[in-house]
C-alpha cells in the first residue's frame, strides 16, 4: 500500500515487509483488522518454516492484538509531523517501529550527524557513522549506544538523506542489542521508499 503522509512526500511500502501505521482521525479500526489479518497470514507462514526446521523456533507466540496496540498508542504518542511504520522483515521479531521524519532543510541546515542523532548526550561510546550505498544518495547511518534511567544500554539507529532541499530521517530504538546488525540494513533498504514529491 503506498500511503500518502503529507504534502511534498509519501512512503510507496506494502507488507510484507513494511506497514504504515496510523493516527486518528485515520480509519484506525479498519487498519486494524487489515493489520492483524497481514500479522496472522506472516505468523502462520513462520510457524511453518520453524516445524519445517528452515527457521529456528521462536522466542515465543505473537500476542497480535497486543503488538497492535502498541504500536497504535507509539503512532499516537508522537508529533503530527512524524510518521510510524512497522518492520515485518525481520523473522521472529518483528513488528518493529521505525519513525519516519521528513523535513525542509532551510537556508541554514544542520548537518546530517546533527539530523541523525550523532552528537549531544552522554553515548556509552562514540556513534558510530558509516555512509550509505551511493543508490540511496548523500547519507549516513549513525548507530548510537545510551545508558537508560536503569542503568541498561539501548541501542539507536538513524538513516539520514539529504536530497532535494529536504532531510529524511529513520529512526529506530531498541534494547534487544542482537537485532541491530539484522535490522540496521532493512532499514537502509526502507530509506529508498520514502519518496518527495507526490504520489501519481
Amino acid at each position: 500500500m503506498s500511503a500518502q503522509t503529507t504534502t511534498g512526500w509519501y512512503l510507496d511500502i506494502e507488507p510484507p515487509e513494511w506497514m504504515t501505521v496510523p493516527r486518528a482521525p485515520a480509519d484506525v479500526a479498519g487498519w486494524r483488522a487489515d493489520a492483524a489479518a497481514v500479522f496472522e497470514v506472516i505468523a502462520d507462514v513462520e510457524r511453518q518454516l520453524v516445524e519445517a526446521e528452515e527457521l529456528p523456533p521462536n522466542d515465543g507466540e505473537l500476542d497480535i492484538d497486543d503488538a497492535i496496540d502498541t504500536l497504535l498508542e507509539f503512532s499516537a504518542a508522537l508529533p503530527e509531523e512524524l510518521v510510524l511504520v512497522a518492520g515485518l522483515g525481520l523473522p521472529g521479531r518483528w513488528p518493529l517501529p521505525v519513525i519516519v521524519s521528513v523535513t525542509a532543510t532551510g537556508e541554514h541546515p544542520d548537518d546530517l550527524l546533527e539530523a541523525a542523532g550523532a552528537r549531544g548526550g552522554l553515548p556509552v561510546d562514540l556513534p558510530t557513522v558509516d555512509y550509505l550505498p551511493e543508490h540511496l544518495g548523500d547519507g549516513i547511518r549513525v548507530t548510537r549506544f545510551d545508558l537508560d534511567d536503569d542503568g541498561g544500554i539501548w541501542a539507536t539507529v538513524s538513516c539520514a538523506r539529504r536530497a532535494d532541499a529536504t532531510d529524511t530521517v529513520l529512526t529506530w530504538r531498541t534494547s534487544q542489542l542482537e537485532l541491530v546488525p539484522m535490522f540496521s540494513p532493512l532499514i537502509e533498504g526502507l530509506l529508498a521508499h520514502v519518496r518527495i514529491g507526490t504520489a501519481e
